[in-house]
């Protein structure tokens, strides 16, 4: 192996490069090579340009991961009253704290069965057993229909959820009173029993909650 030594001149900013042996230096060396050996040189006379330019830009940032003179700190001792152990149960301002937990449902509306009120909701006059089958109201204590838009296809669905009992009835009553509704349009409607639902192709949300509220759900 030969030795090189490189020297870094500052003032012209020129690269010199000393070989120790000239007899062990090969001639045919190539340019990559000696770009290799000129990496480090180009590293220096970078670092020499930022020390001639000063700090100017350059952030210097510290950092410690211990706070100095923590030790100095008095330690903090707390102690309990025994008062504290005694817990007195008052049921008196029990009413002012109980308004102030938000309901984990939607109240009830204090209506009777059946009765209208001035928003124009309807309430479920029909009990479990009046019918083959049973649909209750939501959460919200309205009836579970709704429509599905697809606007690619251009198509509507309409579902009523939630149904309890013989879902195969309530659609057959379904396609008959929509049929005598829109005749001679046919109703394309499918029974969805282990999701207990029923499927009408198309737009029929209105007329599916007046045939509901007609049945008294």
């Amino acid at each position: 192996m030969f030795g090189i030594s490189v020297k870094l001149t500052s003032h012209v900013n020129k690269r010199v490069l000393f070989v120790s042996n000239p007899d062990q230096y090969p001639e045919n060396m190539s340019t990559s090579s000696i770009t290799a050996l000129f990496r480090p040189v180009n590293r220096m006379n970078r670092s020499l340009r930022l020390a001639r330019i000063g700090n100017c830009g350059r952030r210097t940032l510290t950092s410690t991961s211990t706070v100095q003179g923590i030790s100095k700190f008095p330690r903090l001792q707390h102690t309990i009253p025994e008062s504290y152990n005694e817990v007195e149960v008052s049921t008196a301002e029990w009413s002012f704290v109980e308004r102030l937990i938000p309901p984990k449902s939607i109240p009830k509306p204090k209506v009777r069965p059946g009765e209208v009120t001035p928003s124009g909701w309807v309430a479920p006059s029909a009990a479990p057993g009046d019918y083959p089958y049973f649909v209750p109201r939501s959460a919200s204590h309205m009836l579970p229909v709704y429509v599905k838009h697809e606007p690619i296809m251009s198509r509507f669905t309409t579902s009523v959820k939630h149904v309890e009992g013989d879902a195969f009835a309530l659609g057959e009553e379904l396609r008959q009173y929509l049929s005598e509704k829109f005749a001679p349009k046919h109703i394309n409607l499918r029974v969805h029993e282990p999701h207990q639902m029923v499927q009408i192709k198309g737009e029929y949300m209105l007329e599916v909650k007046e045939f509901l509220t007609n049945k008294g759900f």
